[in-house]
C-alpha cells in the first residue's frame, strides 16, 4: 500500500475480511507493481497477493525495534518460526522482510543468529512518498511505525530469487579509513566528499560547497561493496545522500572503518532493463519454467524508480511476460536487502532489485 491510505484503518479491515491469513507487507513508495503495472491513485494505491497452498506453511513474526534491532531481529525470527509450528532446528527455506529504515544490517544480523547466514533473506525497506518518516510495515491486525516483520518459508516447492545491482563498475576504489554507521568521513585518509567529487569527475563541487543533497544524480554513481561468486562479480550499491561541511558524506546503508568502496555507474537505459536479466536469473536459479511458475514478489528502489519515474511503468509488463502471466506483487522501497551467496549471507543494500519467484512443483 502507499501511504496514502490510513494504514491502521487498512491493516484492521485486512485482518477482520481474512481471519484466517498471515498478513504480512509494507508500505511502497508513489504507487504499488502488478501484472496490470505501475498503480499510482489519486488516493492512494493498495495491492495484496493472497497465496494458499498445501504445500507451503508460512509463519508471520513481528517486532518494535526499540535500543537494540539485532535483538528485534531474533525475536521477529523467532516468532516467526513458532507461528509456522516449527522449531529453530528447523530451518526455512526463505525468509521475507519488511523493515522501518535504518537499522536493516543489525536486524539482518539478528534473523542471522537464529538461522544462520545461508537462509536468503529477501526483502525491501518500508517507503513513504517523500521520506517524512509516514512508512509503515503490516504484520497480521498490526501497522507498525517502526519495527520489522518476517515471514518464514517451508516448502519442498522450487524458489527461485535473485539480487542486483544492474550497475557496472568504473575500477574506481578505496579503503575507507573513518566512518560511523551511515556517516563516511575518509577514504583514503582524505576527505570523502573530495574523493568522490574526484571519481566522478568534478560532478559535485558545487554540491559539496552549499552541503546538499544528493539523492537524484547519485543514482546513477553510487558506491558499492564487491564480492566474487565464482567468476561472477556482484555489486551491492550503496546510495550516497548528503555532503556535509566537515566533508563527510552519508549515505543509507552501514560502512564500517576498513571497508573497500567501489565507484559502480548506471544509466537510465540500466535501470529500465536490469529487471529482465533479473527475472530470468531467479528463474533459472529456482530450476523453474516458465509454465511452473506460481506467483512472484518484486522489489525495486524507489530511487531508481524516481530516476527513471517516465519509463518506469514499462517494467511490470516486461515481468508479466517473462513470468507466463502469472500472479506478482511488488514494491518501491527505501533499501533492499537479498543474498549475496549462501557464503557471504545476506545485505542491505540501496538502488538495488529483487526477483523471488514460487514454483508450482
Amino acid at each position: 500500500s502507499t501511504v496514502l491510505y490510513d494504514s491502521d484503518a487498512l491493516i484492521k479491515e485486512l485482518s477482520s475480511q481474512l481471519k484466517k491469513a498471515k498478513i504480512y507487507g509494507e508500505t511502497s513508495c508513489l504507487g504499488v507493481v502488478v501484472p496490470d503495472g505501475f498503480i499510482i491513485g489519486e488516493k492512494g494505491a493498495l495491492a495484496v497477493l493472497g497465496v494458499k497452498s498445501d504445500k507451503i506453511t508460512f509463519g508471520v513474526g513481528y517486532a518494535e525495534i526499540g535500543i537494540s534491532p539485532r535483538d528485534a531481529g531474533k525475536k521477529a525470527v523467532k516468532a516467526a518460526i513458532a507461528d509456522a509450528g516449527k522449531t529453530i532446528k528447523e530451518k526455512p527455506q526463505m525468509i521475507l522482510m519488511c523493515a522501518t529504515p535504518g537499522e536493516e544490517e543489525d536486524i539482518l544480523a539478528g534473523i542471522a543468529e537464529v538461522v544462520g547466514k545461508d537462509v536468503p533473506v529477501y526483502g525491501g525497506s518500508a517507503a513513504d512518498n517523500d521520506i517524512s518518516g509516514k512508512w509503515k510495515v503490516f504484520a497480521r491486525n498490526k501497522a507498525l511505525s517502526k519495527g520489522v516483520v518476517l515471514t518464514v518459508i517451508y516448502t519442498d516447492l522450487k524458489i527461485g530469487h535473485a539480487y542486483a545491482s544492474g550497475y557496472v563498475g568504473t575500477g574506481k576504489k578505496g579503503v575507507v579509513t573513518k566512518a560511523e554507521a551511515r556517516r563516511i568521513y575518509e577514504i583514503d585518509g582524505k576527505p570523502c566528499a573530495d574523493v568522490f567529487n574526484e571519481w566522478t569527475g568534478g560532478r559535485y563541487t558545487e554540491a559539496i560547497k552549499k552541503c546538499e543533497i544528493i539523492l537524484g544524480p547519485a543514482s546513477f554513481t553510487p558506491l558499492a561493496r564487491r564480492f566474487m561468486v565464482g567468476k561472477e562479480e556482484k555489486w551491492v550499491s550503496i546510495h550516497p545522500h548528503k555532503f556535509y561541511e566537515d566533508k563527510s558524506l552519508s549515505v543509507f546503508a552501514k560502512v564500517n572503518t576498513g571497508d573497500t568502496l567501489y565507484l559502480i555507474e548506471g544509466s537510465p537505459e540500466i535501470l529500465l532493463e536490469r529487471p529482465k536479466p533479473l527475472v530470468k536469473k531467479a528463474l533459472l536459479k529456482g530450476g523453474i519454467k516458465t509454465e511452473d511458475v506460481a506467483f512472484g514478489i518484486f522489489i525495486y528502489c524507489a530511487g531508481t524508480m524516481l530516476a527513471i519515474k517516465d519509463k518506469f511503468p514499462e517494467i511490470p509488463g516486461a515481468i508479466k511476460t517473462l513470468l507466463g502471466g502469472k500472479p506478482f506483487i511488488g514494491a518501491c522501497t527505501f533499501g533492499e536487502q537479498g543474498q549475496v551467496s549462501p557464503a557471504y549471507g545476506n545485505f542491505h543494500g540501496n538502488l538495488m532489485c529483487s526477483m523471488t519467484v514460487f514454483g508450482t512443483k
